[in-house]
Order: structure tokens, then sequence, then C-alpha cells
């Protein structure tokens, strides 16, 4: 695992999204569980519409857990997944996210470190709280890219999380 400061521009995001338990069907990394249903669901849309005039064509996807403050008693997130944009007027299908520039850990990540317990770790780093910085714990983005070689190949894959940073 390795860990660096890294202050994003702006994300201009479209995909789309679920909310609810999403681990309730299934655990964690399992493409039955209702994030791999969500992940499905988009790759039909992209394979339906390979051209997208409206995408950034970027070799990166995005998976957004964005937390309220009754995730921690029902379990209960939002989870959207998509590519960046270059507009917000998108089909119907679709949702955008926009996303301020923004201070972050960027966690890169490869084989089992992937559906390790990492994030846990990055919460309780006390190297962070030195920086008199720490996870908001607000929303966690996770990027896809190239060296991302799919669930079942998770072992030589690589990808990397952005955990956003606030003041102490």
């Amino acid at each position: 695992m390795n860990i660096e400061q890294v202050k994003t521009k702006n994300l201009l995001l479209g995909g789309m999204i679920f909310y609810g338990d999403p681990i309730s069907v299934k655990g964690g990394w399992d493409t039955s569980n209702h994030i791999g249903q969500l992940w499905s669901r988009y790759s039909e849309f992209l394979r339906q519409n390979p051209v997208r005039k409206y995408s950034a064509n970027k070799n990166s996807m995005y998976e957004i857990h964005i937390y309220n403050e009754s995730t921690p008693t029902n379990g209960y997130f939002e989870v959207f997944v998509g590519e960046e944009v270059t507009s917000s007027k998108l089909p119907i299908d679709l949702c955008t996210k926009f996303i301020d520039e923004s201070l972050y850990l960027k966690v890169t990540l490869s084989g089992d470190e992937i559906t390790s317990d990492w994030w846990h770790k990055i919460i309780n780093d006390n190297s962070i709280a030195n920086m008199k910085l720490k996870p908001t714990q607000k929303y966690l983005i996770q990027v896809y890219d190239e060296r991302f070689k799919g669930m079942d190949n998770i072992e030589n894959s690589t990808m990397y999380a952005l955990v956003p940073l606030e003041e102490l």
C-alpha cells in the first residue's frame, strides 16, 4: 500500500447510483452484491452506448461511496459508478456528481490489499493526525484504470482510492 497526499482538480462525473445497504445481499468485493449489480448495469449501458459525446474519454472509472449520518446505524449509503464527463447534460439513465478540488490521501492498492481492511487502517493512522489532518469519512472515491484487471483477477490488479481530508 502506497500512501501520498494529493490535491485534485474539480471532477465532473456521469454515471449511475444505488442507495441502500450494498452488501446486504452478498459481502464486499463480490459481483453479486448491489455494488457488483450496479457495475453490471453501468457496464451494459456503456456497451449499448459506445459513443458518448459527453464522455471525457479518460481511461478511469470511478466508484464513490457517499455516507450520511445514519450510515453507521443502518448500513445505508449511496454508491455511484461512472466516468469523467464534459457536460452535465446526460441521458436520462445517468446522473452527475460534481466534486470540488480538495486535499486527499491517495492510497494505491495492489493484489490482496484491494480487498483488505485498508480503509480502517487509514482512519486510525496517527501519522495523518500528525499532519493536522483527518479523513472526513463523508465519502470515498475508488479509481479504476487499465491496471485493474477485474474482480476475477484481483491478484494482478492495482487501483487507487482518494480519501478526503479536513483540517483538525
